[in-house]
């Protein structure tokens, strides 16, 4: 018999090492552990859809790659099913209220936040510790709990092998602008 339980897109909130929902495997995009490839669609799904629907593929991947999950290149499905059904490539997470999001996280600059997203926007990528996240999306004290939020809701990629973070894509780096 196969179990899950399946949550948004923050890992579960645990309270302390006796808590009542302890004994469960747990997959984030810090850790997708071997299921990587069910967090989005694959490089070789986009493909295969870019050549179905008539798109070019280096546009799509151009404007949508760069989450990489356990060695494996992930796209976010609703940014390329939008691409694909408007036959256009830009910002699908526009009406979203992406700004106002990223405003709020950036505005609290723990650390140094600013100039990392500023570094981040420049190409470059910044060493976090994901570990001590609260999995909330209230409780912030380091750089490192906002920087790891912002990975968990999409805004960010995370390399385990560096322990770095980094501007995904072309989409993300122009909500970022914005």
């Amino acid at each position: 018999m196969d179990f899950a339980y399946l949550t948004g897109i923050l890992p579960i909130k645990k309270y302390g090492e006796h808590s009542a929902i302890n004994i469960f495997d747990e997959y984030s995009m810090v850790d997708p552990k071997n299921l990587n490839e069910y967090f989005g669609f694959t490089d070789q799904e986009v493909r295969s859809l870019c050549k179905k629907h008539g798109m070019d593929y280096s546009a799509i991947q151009t404007w949508y790659n760069g989450y990489l999950l356990g060695g494996c290149h992930i796209y976010n499905p609703k940014s390329i099913v939008d691409a694909l059904t408007w036959k256009d490539v830009k910002s699908y997470w526009t009406g979203t209220e992406t700004y106002e999001a990223l405003k709020i996280y950036i505005d609290m600059n723990f650390g140094g936040l600013k100039e990392s997203v500023t570094a981040m926007l420049g190409n470059s990528a910044c060493k976090i510790n994901p570990l001590k996240f609260q999995n909330d999306m209230t409780t912030f004290t380091t750089r490192d709990d906002v920087l790891t939020l912002l990975v968990h809701l999409g805004y960010l990629t995370y390399n385990e092998a560096t322990r770095e973070v980094s501007i995904s894509n072309q989409e993300i780096s122009q909500e970022f602008l914005t």
